[in-house]
């Protein structure tokens, strides 16, 4: 059995990589916000998250471009069994967040904040939200929590588990203001088993762009599902 390793230099950067997260966030929403004060943008939600997204987006690509064209060469060759491998990690991902979805179905806890969020943002402009969604969100998302993550430990079912939990925490975490919403945990299966296998997909195919595409193609689905819900599409 392989000796379970943490890469303390790697570590500290995966440690980096979730705070640059966080910073670019805060950074870009300043800029932002001032930028709406001097009128040359107008204020809306969609157009904030977009501006956040759009600008996150080339900035982590820049940090792992060597990454982006090293696995894009590989993906041209090998894309058919980088997208099934992943596809298939994709398929036990999205039966655990179905069987966790029943179980928050069944136990009436209420939606959390993220789910109503995209909800009023595609109310708002579904232009912007939908590239926001299905584009931006899978490229910033896969390179700062698989990407980013991947190299602190030789334990995959660590990584895995840790990026997967991180991405899930993220989703809920605005949701949970006190102990009466601790319930509000439980959507962390649906959440994190979807991150759990994009990175169990990346460990096993060693190639970005197959979590990439699969994670934008989930976006799409929830997105559709999101506008045929509103009634926007039949």
């Amino acid at each position: 059995m392989k000796k379970l390793q943490i890469n303390p230099k790697e570590l500290i950067k995966s440690i980096g990589i979730l705070c640059l997260y966080f910073l670019l966030q805060l950074i870009f929403s300043i800029i932002y916000i001032n930028l709406t004060e001097l009128n040359i943008l107008p204020y809306s939600n969609s157009l904030g998250n977009f501006f956040i997204y759009a600008l996150m987006a080339p900035t982590i690509s820049l940090i792992y471009l060597k990454t982006l064209i090293n696995d894009f060469k590989d993906f041209k060759k090998n894309y058919k069994t980088i997208l099934k491998t992943t596809f298939n990690y994709w398929l036990k991902g999205l039966f655990i967040s179905y069987i966790g979805s029943f179980i928050i179905t069944i136990a009436h806890i209420g939606e959390v904040t993220n789910q109503s969020e995209i909800i009023e943002l595609l109310k708002e402009n579904l232009i912007l939200t939908s590239i926001m969604a299905i584009i931006l969100a899978p490229l910033s998302e896969e390179l700062f929590f698989r990407r980013g993550l991947k190299k602190f430990t030789n334990n995959k079912h660590l990584y895995a588990f840790t990026s997967g939990i991180i991405f899930g925490g993220l989703h809920i975490i605005t949701s949970i203001h006190g102990l009466s919403d601790l319930p509000m945990l439980l959507y962390l299966i649906p959440y994190s088993s979807l991150g759990i296998a994009f990175a169990y997909a990346y460990h096993k195919t060693n190639n970005i762009y197959g979590s990439i595409c699969i994670h934008a193609i989930h976006n799409t689905i929830s997105t559709l599902l999101a506008l045929i819900t509103l009634g926007v599409i039949l």
